[in-house]
């Protein structure tokens, strides 16, 4: 089957066929493995997604062992492990494998039993896997790396389904990493026409998605522990002017954490993942402080972002046609930088993509399943 994963700081999304899925990319090790009283087998698998409990024996990761994955991780406060947004080196990590490899075995199980209405003891998966690393990190090496790590091995993975375990043996015959951007730009062209309505808002209403394929265009895709700038001619990548800042929501989210332990009078230990809960959870106490923290947090980095654009613009000597702005940030930063970025771009005469929220955060894993649908492993 055909499997597309982006690596996200805050989340993983994945397609296995045309599923999707997501988790929060967060991990905890499990020294003992805590007892269930769950025995209803259909509502385990019901649940299996919020539940995930693996055992990993895999010699792409440091250490093999048990782990709390995404959403059960993110219940627990202490010793919860994520991505560290100033450090980077996605590549060298093992939480994203061990999230992605959790998210097949979890999605594979639950796939069989409501075919077969059955657990199986073993199950063996087979795939071919594309994912990107950011482009401030990426170099022919670092991808390779990546691959290497993936690819014509077997990963074990047990999950524990209620009071079961099943045994998935999961085996990448083929994985192909490229730049965060050049995805997104596929996903840009296959797209319906609403993902251009704020294009149409101010240019020519008559250009199709498809018409950007002979564009320049410059990529800010705005994540959580990093901004990548991705520059493109004519749909291929001009790597020496791609590259990123650790500029983005996460960094925000650093310090509106901050801002909210002080006005809960110290009286809080939050990771970026559980403030973002109660900033969109508006039955949450917490929620109306949480949002003015992020406001203010948020400002700055816009600011940051929008000098970044302006100084890789000017860095391609006049070349850029257009600007296309999307990740999860984009949606977070819209009010705070979009219409300055359009007073910028229309003395520059370079038109602003800004692509919609329902677009925005899975650009990069939709133009993943693309990729593989039409170009990476297309017979």
């Amino acid at each position: 089957m055909l499997m597309a994963a982006d690596i996200g700081n805050s989340e993983t999304k994945m397609y296995i066929g045309d599923r999707f899925l997501k988790q929060p990319s967060l991990v905890k090790r499990v020294n003992r493995i805590p007892e269930t009283a769950e025995t209803d087998l259909l509502e385990s698998i019901a649940r299996i997604e919020d539940e995930l409990l693996i055992h990993v024996t895999s010699d792409a990761i440091k250490r093999n062992g048990a782990y709390f994955v995404g959403n059960r991780a993110s219940k627990i406060n202490d010793m919860v492990e994520n991505i560290n947004i100033k450090l980077g080196n996605k590549y060298k990590h093992d939480i994203p494998i061990i999230v992605c490899l959790g998210m097949i075995a979890g999605d594979e199980v639950k796939t069989y039993y409501e075919q077969h209405e059955e657990l199986p003891q073993v199950l063996e998966v087979e795939g071919n896997l594309s994912t990107a690393i950011p482009a401030s990190e990426h170099t022919n090496e670092k991808a390779e790396h990546l691959q290497r790590r993936l690819e014509g091995r077997t990963h074990t993975v047990i999950i524990y389904v209620g009071d079961q375990l099943v045994t998935v043996m999961i085996r990448f015959q083929e994985v192909n990493v490229t730049t965060e951007g050049v995805p997104a730009l596929y996903s840009l062209l296959t797209a319906k026409d609403d993902i251009l309505k704020h294009y149409y808002e101010q240019y020519e209403p008559n250009t199709k998605p498809k018409d950007m394929a002979n564009q320049n265009i410059l990529h800010a895709d705005i994540g959580d522990g990093t901004t990548e700038y991705i520059y493109t001619e004519e749909k291929n990548a001009v790597i020496d002017l791609c590259d990123g800042t650790r500029h983005g929501v996460g960094h925000a989210t650093q310090e509106a954490i901050k801002l909210l332990k002080e006005a809960a009078g110290g009286h809080l230990s939050l990771n970026r993942q559980q403030f973002m809960t109660i900033y969109n959870d508006e039955t949450n106490n917490l929620h109306e402080t949480a949002v003015e923290c992020m406001d203010e947090a948020r400002y700055l980095q816009a600011q940051l972002i929008l000098e970044d654009i302006q100084e890789r613009a000017m860095n391609t000597a006049g070349r850029v046609d257009k600007i296309m702005v999307y990740g999860g940030g984009s949606i977070q930063f819209y009010g705070d930088l979009y219409e300055e970025l359009l007073d910028y771009a229309n003395e520059a005469k370079i038109e602003v993509i800004w692509i919609p929220s329902e677009y925005a955060v899975n650009m990069n894993v939709k133009g993943l399943k693309v990729l593989n649908e039409r170009l990476l492993y297309n017979k």
